[in-house]
């Protein structure tokens, strides 16, 4: 975050942005240069869920539907019809003419071997829930593809549109092999650059700093997200904020998010273009209830509802600020199924040190606590859980080294954020975290019941019931605190005209130079 006053920052600014790498940014290069401190290592969809992945994927890459930022409505994309031909057959008809970026056209067999390649359970891919609905997936002719769905599904629809990259056939044969643990190898899917049919090529990138996408003059005029306006994006990894705001100020950087509440009204001033919105990025804690790390306090449903107790949950919404709210469950409040109407334990930190105390922790404890984003948020969770006695072993990392422990089963305690990859179904959230996947750290088979009957129930109020029921329990049982919802704050030049839309994705593929 940006720790000193805006007054003290400005005055260093041109100093910083004497030192500055020249960079290509702005109205008069049409270059849409745009930063966050994220490094990337791969903007393969299927292998990295970073939100600026999922950003560049919707510039990069077209999948069968497009849900409209505006409407929500869902728009054939690379499809140009579809049909339910009963409760578990999708049938859909594709877009003819549409080509790859390397110049092949698309038919069904790429949309097949895309699905067969990332279905299979030991494909790697880093998120499934878009995924595993899928039964089978074949060509019915050239343009046709037929998806049977393991059991009635409504989410479909939502699962087929955006994170569901389409690439042509024999994509993945380029990916080269790397050693594995145990001596062994394995096949680095993720290395292999994307190769898709969106509004934007990748032309460069280097993992962990920057990545150079240039308009696609080839791209179809029918597409929903209409025709690109801007000549090149550029994404850069600038791990230091202050250094962000130093080079959007000096034209450098045309776009970054996460501006702090006090900075907004001050960087109005001074000409920047800042907008504040809602986003689905949920902020929780998630706890080892299952022993999945080994034999940890946090298997005591006592210890849990302790930690829910010890947090005052609103003061840390307001820390964040920028339209934040406190979530309630473990689901953003827009989603469908989602609701707010499950068992609260609410801030006492008297109550927190008495449950400890029964659980026989009455000198305190000490856990480690994982953290990948916004540290200065994590921090403020900690001091919550020092109050009370508790002793974290902070290990704030990036979330390349983060996610295979989580998936490791080897993280006791994290601080995790999810913004359901902008989809807009409770499946996308609560049954990611809790359906005995990589993900699940509860491991309870009546959540897991639950929620398996509500991704696969057609039926609106049933779903909901049964939504509602395993969200209570999770809350019951405290195997985790949904702390807030973000609420962002973007900065960007005057010069940029694009559409700041409440789910966290910056569709630059709309953006245009005033």
């Amino acid at each position: 975050m940006f720790k000193r006053s805006m007054a003290a920052f400005v005055g260093s600014v041109l100093a910083c942005a004497a030192f500055t790498t020249p960079a290509t940014a702005g109205k008069g290069d049409d270059t849409l240069t745009w930063a966050t401190s994220t490094e990337i290592d791969t903007f393969d969809i299927y292998y990295q869920g970073l939100r600026e992945v999922v950003i560049a994927t919707m510039f990069n890459c077209d999948s069968l539907f497009h849900r409209d930022p505006a409407s929500g409505e869902y728009k054939p994309l690379l499809a140009s019809s579809y049909r339910w031909v009963d409760d578990v057959t999708l049938e859909v008809e594709l877009r003819k003419g549409i080509k790859f970026h390397d110049g092949t056209e698309l038919d069904a067999e790429d949309v097949v071997s895309t699905f067969r390649h990332v279905m299979p359970a030991d494909s790697g891919i880093n998120v499934r829930l878009a995924i595993d609905w899928i039964k089978s997936v074949e060509a019915v002719d050239p343009y046709k593809v037929r998806f049977i769905a393991k059991a009635p599904t409504p989410a479909a629809l939502e699962f087929l549109s955006g994170n569901t990259a389409i690439y042509p056939s024999g994509h993945y044969d380029k990916a080269p092999v790397v050693s594995a643990a145990g001596g062994k190898t394995r096949r680095d899917w993720g290395a292999v650059r994307p190769v898709c049919t969106g509004p934007y090529i990748m032309k460069d990138f280097k993992a962990g700093q920057s990545a150079t996408f240039v308009r696609n003059p080839d791209y179809f005029k029918e597409s929903p997200k209409g025709q690109p306006k801007i000549g090149k994006i550029v994404y850069r990894t600038i791990a230091d904020n202050e250094a962000q705001l130093a080079e959007l100020l000096a034209g450098t950087v045309d776009w970054i998010w996460g501006v702090p509440p006090e900075n907004v009204s001050q960087l109005s001033a001074m000409g920047v273009t800042v907008k504040t919105a809602p986003t689905t990025r949920m902020s929780f804690l998630l706890f080892d209830a299952a022993g999945r790390s080994g034999d940890t306090p946090l298997r005591d449903v006592r210890v849990r509802q302790a930690i829910f107790h010890a947090i005052d949950r609103e003061a840390v919404a307001k820390l964040v600020g920028n339209s934040a709210e406190v979530l309630k469950s473990m689901c953003y409040p827009t989603q469908v199924g989602c609701t707010a109407d499950v068992t609260q334990h609410a801030y006492d930190p008297a109550k927190a040190k008495a449950l400890l105390a029964e659980a026989g922790y009455a000198k305190g404890l000490k856990l480690p606590f994982y953290a990948y984003r916004d540290k200065s948020y994590s921090e403020a969770v900690l001091a919550y859980l020092r109050a009370v006695g508790i002793e974290p072993d902070f290990r704030f990392i990036q979330n390349v080294a983060l996610r295979p422990l989580i998936i490791g089963g080897k993280a006791e305690l994290a601080h995790l954020t999810w913004g359901s990859q902008g989809m807009q179904d409770a499946s996308a959230s609560v049954s990611l975290y809790f359906k005995f996947g990589a993900d699940d750290y509860a491991r309870d088979a009546e959540v897991k019941d639950l929620l398996d009957k509500a991704d696969s129930t057609m039926d609106p109020a049933q779903r909901r019931a049964l939504y509602a029921k395993a969200l209570e329990r999770i809350n019951a049982q405290a195997y985790g605190v949904p702390l807030f919802a973000y609420g962002r704050a973007y900065a960007y030049t005057k010069d940029l005209d694009y559409p700041v839309t409440p789910d966290e994705l910056a569709h630059f593929y709309l953006a245009r130079w005033k």
